[in-house]
């Protein structure tokens, strides 16, 4: 690959940003639209009361919180991504901008975690496996990862090239150290809540992903049939809060029972 690196701020010119902050200079704040989206009527910006005693949690009376974000709307085109340079493998097929992701009404690559009513529980440890992300293909893979605050992240290079891993973190550690083919995985450890920290190669412009960091392990992205679940929860009432890096963020309450199975959806719009 190539033994330069121009440290540039990259993207393409068509792509709105949310409010994550950056090290580098800041993106420009949502749409007015993106922003309206997450204030509908059931959405809320107060911490629900609990209505359960606090402390260690009973695994007999967990519950699960399921849902389905969709799009509503005709959703914007995806672009072609112009990967002839940088010494980067040939892909059989096209490949695609990954902003906006929509089949059959379902949206992908949104985040969903509970915003609001934990507090008081002991939360369970976190776990011994670092969170990963690959560079395969000149792409960020997943484009879209949540972890917890205090976790380990290893960032891979199983390209035949070099990347450089722009960490564009405001609440954490900032960091773009250069990662030559093969070499060590790049690690980071957050320490700090932090929503869409974005991920950026600048010899590949092209190449960026997201990683969004909270307190508890209940969080989930959305696959493509824009489905979550968000599994042993204990009881009590929440708020949820669910991102997307184009769209902002909505939130919705829902009540757990012991052993429940609640849904919560949500809608984005253009």
């Amino acid at each position: 690959m190539f033994g330069l690196l121009c440290f540039v701020n990259c993207g393409t010119s068509e792509e709105k940003r949310p409010t994550p902050g950056t090290a580098d200079p800041a993106p420009s704040s949502p749409p007015a639209a993106a922003s309206a989206a997450g204030t509908d009527s059931s959405s809320t910006s107060s911490a629900p009361k609990p209505t359960t005693p606090r402390g260690p949690i009973d695994p007999t009376k967990v519950g699960t919180i399921v849902g389905i974000v969709r799009f509503d709307g005709v959703p914007p085109e995806r672009k072609a991504l112009s990967m002839s340079s940088g010494g980067c493998p040939e892909h059989t097929k096209p490949v695609f901008t990954e902003d906006v992701l929509v089949e059959n009404g379902a949206l992908a690559n949104v985040f969903v975690h509970i915003k609001d009513g934990l507090s008081g529980w002991t939360l369970p440890p976190l776990a011994d496996e670092p969170f990963e992300i690959d560079q395969k293909g000149c792409l960020y893979t997943p484009h879209v990862l949540g972890m917890r605050a205090g976790g380990k992240l290893l960032v891979r290079n199983s390209d035949p090239t070099t990347h450089n891993v722009n960490i564009r973190a405001q609440s954490n550690d900032a960091t773009n150290p250069i990662q030559p083919p093969g070499g060590k995985p790049v690690e980071w450890i957050p320490s700090k809540k932090e929503l869409g920290v974005r991920f950026e190669c600048n010899l590949h412009p092209w190449m960026n992903a997201w990683v969004c960091v909270v307190d508890d392990p209940w969080f989930a992205v959305t696959g493509a049939d824009g489905s979550f679940t968000l599994a042993g929860v204990p009881p009590g009432d929440y708020v949820l809060e669910a991102w997307h890096e184009k769209y902002g963020k909505k939130t919705a309450k829902v009540s757990l029972e012991p052993g429940g199975k609640p849904t919560a959806n949500f809608t984005f719009k253009p």
